[in-house]
């Protein structure tokens, strides 16, 4: 099995936080989600993700008009060089300060970025290498509160910074003679945006509390001279028209803008508000041209197109993002994240689908191949806790819910066809499975301590597995159909494993004890919290609570070995509530979650640690660790610790929260729902579920960020932004550079040495490692036909060692015989 798995594409997570950009084409959409940023195609309804890996939060982005460069800024003042191209990033500014906004000049020569009091304009990074991307070229002072927002003029001569002191002021770039710097006064609240009108020097200016002033000037644009010996500024400018949006307005509005954007050719105003609204105007006149409602909290960004067809709009509150078409008053693009943390996910049987749970009673079905939301399924009213698909019914979802309820959704007619519940009681479910023919679904019980069993024929509840007495963690069915045995494996908080043999007289409606007899009670010395079975059904892998995962034989009853993973979740920093070191903490972190390969040989497995881990099952040992982010603004990612933080007994943070009257700590059960009205609260990164794909070349990871998803065709990120061309994503799939086992004997000259003692293995191996592509074809082609066998698909068998060149445009001819299960004819 080929493990050099490679972070392709997120899901769950369509909008975090931070400004919203149109490409150069018009027909991508770029959102910031985190650390990372999302590439929504709006022509072919997918999305990509741009691995940016930053540290913190992505807070702003600008777009640079001349080459497909962009720029993105998080929390800490980190500026992300970032090149659409190859979508990776180029380089790294540090601004030392948290940036408020930031603008590329018409002319794509110049950067301006709001810091704090002030602008700072850099020359703008070009397509040509260099030593320092951004360049220094002037500082703007002034200001006595932050900037806002900044706006270029047509001839990227003059700039315009709206700021929070209520006033805006107008910048040249170089000295001119007739304009230095203007003061815009005439607003009683901040100034949310301010903008030049096309091809002029007025200004149009907008404020929270829904005023627009209009600005004339005395100069046209063109009538202000360049000078090298700055003068007194001559151009003026004089308060023309005042408008209130709530005299515009439909309707009784009296919120507050929190959002605006002017497209200069179409002389149209996008104005967002803190009640979801949306208003366009045309501007000088102010006319109405259309209201629409579409959220129902506060628009954070708005953004429009350059042919101005399109609006995006976006809120931080539930995470949503929509692409509105006003002239046909449509919606082009509708994504919503999941309000909560995800809580599990399953790959259909085909491999085509992927379905998500979370916290906010969601049921998502996500496209695998774009990336997009298929259908959301919105039937539960509490927190889902499993989904799953049948082996043999790609179609059917079935979720479990802590509303006590289990539900059966169609995939072709998108509906709930089938609820299950408990007739007697209310029963809170925390666990699901179903078996392969999707005839039985059972559901384990958190307050009641017992495992339900259903038949999703005809809905009835078939019987009531008790013996645990702890709540019911982790549910799996046998997938060995072979037989005419169904077997339940069931863990539970009280350290026991039951085997249940669900074999009886399941159509028997009136007679409940004829299903489900124990075969088998196993007692460990720990809690247990998830169990999954081998795809042949011989072995039962467990997970506790200190950490370990033990392998059990369910047909001889003995226990195969256990993995000590309680290391290889990484120490992990501690928050303000936290009264321990980071030492003492990481020895409670365990493993909530494993899944077996489809070849039975590795097993991955994630927890309380922002790594996935991947075993070997056979040698017990850790193959590689899957870091799932980097984001410093999540709890539980900091693994470099200053011990001059901690005093003797508790942390500095957890003394400066009593100091603040913050001395109450939240209970175990509650830190899902923790109280995000404190002063500081920070999500804590986390992996509920991780599964692997029917396929095998993938597997997806649900975390605090949403659904990770690696695969093995690692591809070149090209996005065709502009002008410029979309690179071939298979050009170099499979070929990536590995520095394991690499020392001064892997040459070339070595590689031919091997191949002419006859070593063709040692120089393939080489040859690869190296990730020189003629070289390969040569080793390839000197290599004897009875000896290889290859197709157009990329993959390549020699005897027992198989690997995925990568290289559709090499053809090779079968000459021989492979017992390869993955190769396929051409």
């Amino acid at each position: 099995m080929r493990l050099n798995f490679k972070f392709s594409n997120l899901f769950g997570t369509a909008y975090k936080c931070g400004n919203i950009l149109f490409t150069s084409n018009g027909c991508g959409l770029l959102s910031p989600v985190g650390n990372q940023i999302n590439v929504y195609d709006l022509q072919t309804d997918e999305s990509t993700t741009l691995d940016v890996k930053s540290f913190f939060n992505i807070r702003h982005m600008a777009l640079s008009p001349s080459v497909s460069m962009l720029v993105a800024v998080n929390d800490a003042g980190e500026a992300s060089i970032i090149s659409l191209i190859s979508g990776s990033v180029v380089s790294v500014y540090p601004l030392k300060h948290p940036v408020t906004a930031l603008s590329f000049s018409p002319d794509g020569k110049f950067l301006a970025i709001a810091k704090g009091h002030c602008v700072m304009l850099f020359f703008a990074p070009g397509c040509q290498r260099q030593f320092n991307h951004l360049e220094l070229y002037r500082v703007y002072y002034g200001f006595l509160d932050d900037v806002t927002s900044i706006d270029w003029s047509t001839d990227s001569c003059v700039f315009l910074a709206g700021c929070s002191d209520n006033s805006c002021r107008v910048f040249s770039v170089h000295r001119l003679k007739k304009l230095v710097v203007y003061t815009l006064s005439g607003h009683r609240n901040p100034v949310v945006g301010g903008f030049f009108m096309h091809n002029s020097l007025d200004v149009i200016t907008v404020s929270t509390d829904g005023e627009l002033c209009v600005w004339d000037a005395n100069y046209k644009l063109n009538e202000v001279e360049f000078d090298d010996t700055a003068t007194k500024g001559k151009v003026l400018f004089r308060l023309n028209k005042r408008y209130r949006y709530a005299s515009s307005a439909e309707g009784c509005l009296n919120a507050l803008v929190t959002a605006v954007s002017f497209h200069k050719q179409l002389r149209m105003l996008i104005t967002g508000f803190d009640s979801g609204h949306l208003m366009l105007h045309t501007i000088p006149d102010f006319n109405l041209i259309s209201e629409v409602k579409l959220f129902e909290h506060a628009i954070t960004t708005l953004t429009i197109n350059r042919s101005g067809e399109w609006i995006g709009a976006a809120t931080e509150d539930n995470g949503q993002l929509t692409v509105w078409e006003w002239r046909s008053q449509t919606c082009h693009l509708k994504a919503q994240s999941h309000a909560r943390q995800m809580t599990s996910l399953a790959y259909s049987p085909d491999g085509l689908h992927l379905v998500t749970g979370g916290q906010d009673a969601m049921v998502k079905v996500w496209r695998i191949s774009g990336g997009r939301a298929v259908v959301t399924f919105s039937e539960h009213t509490a927190a889902v806790t499993g989904v799953t698909f049948p082996a043999s019914k790609a179609k059917v979802v079935i979720s479990s819910s802590l509303d006590g309820t289990v539900r059966a959704h169609d995939l072709v007619r998108y509906r709930n066809f089938r609820t299950l519940s408990v007739p007697t009681r209310q029963v809170q479910f925390a666990c699901l499975a179903v078996d392969a023919p999707g005839s039985l679904v059972a559901a384990g019980g958190l307050d009641s301590f017992e495992t339900f069993v259903w038949s999703v024929k005809t809905g009835v509840l078939l019987t009531a597995l008790t013996g645990h007495t702890a709540p019911v963690s982790s549910l799996a069915f046998n997938p060995d159909v072979a037989g005419y045995s169904i077997e339940l494996a069931s863990v539970s908080w009280d350290g026991t494993l039951r085997l249940w043999d669900l074999t009886g007289n399941s159509g028997d409606e009136h007679n409940p004890s004829s299903v489900g007899n124990t075969k088998e009670v196993v007692h460990f010395s720990h809690d247990a919290l998830c169990v999954a079975y081998r795809g042949d059904g011989k072995e039962i892998a467990i997970s506790f609570l200190n950490g370990d995962v033990v392998f059990y034989d369910p047909s001889e009853g003995t226990e195969k070995g256990a993995i000590n993973g309680k290391h290889d979740l990484g120490v992990a920093q501690t928050t303000e509530a936290d009264l321990v070191t980071p030492k003492r903490s990481a020895q409670a972190r365990k493993f909530q979650t494993i899944a077996y390969s489809a070849d039975g040989e590795h097993l991955l497995a994630g927890g309380d640690s922002k790594y996935v881990c991947l075993y070997s099952i056979p040698d017990r040992v850790l193959l590689k660790r899957f870091e799932v982010t980097c984001n410093l603004s999540l709890d539980g990612v900091q693994e470099v610790h200053d011990r001059r933080r901690f005093l003797a007994q508790y942390s500095t943070e957890a003394v400066h929260a009593k100091l603040s009257q913050n001395i109450s700590l939240p209970i175990p059960t509650s830190r899902a729902g923790v109280d995000r009205s404190s002063r500081q609260w920070r999500p804590e990164i986390h992996v509920s579920s991780v599964q692997f794909a029917p396929t095998g070349d993938a597997f997806a990871a649900t975390t605090t960020e949403g659904v990770l998803v690696y695969s093995l065709a690692s591809v070149c990120t090209g996005f065709g932004f502009g002008d410029h061309s979309v690179l071939d994503r298979a050009t170099y799939g499979g070929w990536l550079f590995d520095a394991v086992g690499l020392d001064e004997t892997a040459t070339p000259e070595n590689a031919r040495l091997a191949l002419a003692e006859g070593k063709q293995a040692q120089a393939l191996d080489i040859a690869i490692r190296l990730r020189l592509h003629e070289l390969v074809k040569e080793v390839m082609e000197s290599i004897p036909s009875n000896q290889t066998l290859a197709y157009t698909t990329g993959t390549v068998c020699r005897g027992s060692f198989c690997f995925n060149a990568g290289r559709p445009d090499w053809k090779w001819k079968r000459t021989g015989k492979c017992h390869c299960p993955t190769a396929s004819l051409d």
